[in-house]
């Protein structure tokens, strides 16, 4: 069984961000792969297990980050880790290009996987066109699967479960397991390991997304009845403005 898994750092640590005096820094150092992808690795490691095959393991994080998060999988059980520089996946500016782009590489490179897995839904959109150009099924925030491909998706009201279809491509929502813990030889053999490095061809300046922070105070409006006797009706207007109200 050939199965891949899209990894990921864990981007809500609240480590990765500090703020002193109005300003904002970002520590790299503090990310690490993220608990639900080490969950769906766990998965892959028990599928292996259970029926045979391979893991390779590719993330579009950059530098550091990238180089750790692959020798955690490996120490995980991953047979090969693959950093892909092309750009930043979890922007949604630039999810759809860097999808068609992966896809394209992993038909160049004949890996036809069984199985594609990724913990998380912020990447949903770029996931789906994979699945879509691939050609495989895609099941989305799938909250529980087994050996057996049985999957369960909770919903808010009640959940809808099934069997899924190989070749597929899932992403999980919650945690989906336990995932077991490296020992000091698999961290060791990890860490001298290979990780191969990959730019795809014909890459453009895509769109980034920006984030613009605006300091300012908002405008405090006062209804006086006493000297309005509209004040009333004027706040539910003004309540229903801003969404309070419906």
């Amino acid at each position: 069984m050939k199965i891949a898994v899209i990894a990921k750092a864990e981007i809500n640590n609240p480590k990765t961000y500090t703020v002193h005096k109005n300003k904002v820094t970002y520590h790299p150092e503090n990310l690490f792969l993220s608990e639900e992808d080490k969950s769906v690795l766990e998965y892959a490691v028990q599928l292996v297990e259970l029926k045979g095959g391979t893991i390779d393991v590719y993330t579009f994080e950059e530098g550091e980050v990238a180089d750790r998060v692959l020798h955690e999988a490996l120490a995980l059980g991953a047979d090969t880790a693959t950093k892909i520089e092309a750009g930043d996946l979890n922007d949604p500016l630039q999810q759809n290009y860097l999808a068609c782009k992966y896809m394209h590489f992993l038909k160049e490179q004949e890996k036809n996987y069984d199985l594609l897995l990724t913990g998380g839904t912020a990447i949903s959109e770029a996931t789906a066109v994979i699945a879509q150009k691939l050609g495989m099924t895609y099941y989305d925030h799938i909250t529980m699967i087994d050996t057996s491909f049985n999957f369960e998706m909770k919903l808010e009201k009640g959940k809808i479960t099934g069997k899924c279809k190989l070749p597929a491509v899932v992403s999980t929502l919650n945690a989906i397991n336990v995932p077991r813990l490296a020992d000091f030889v698999a961290l060791s053999n990890a860490l001298a390991s290979n990780i191969t490095s990959v730019s795809f061809k014909g890459q453009h300046k895509h769109m980034k997304s920006v984030v613009n922070v605006v300091n300012g105070k908002k405008e405090k409006i006062i209804f006086n009845l006493n000297d309005d006797p509209q004040a009333t009706q004027k706040l539910v207007d003004a309540l229903k403005q801003n969404g309070i109200l419906r």
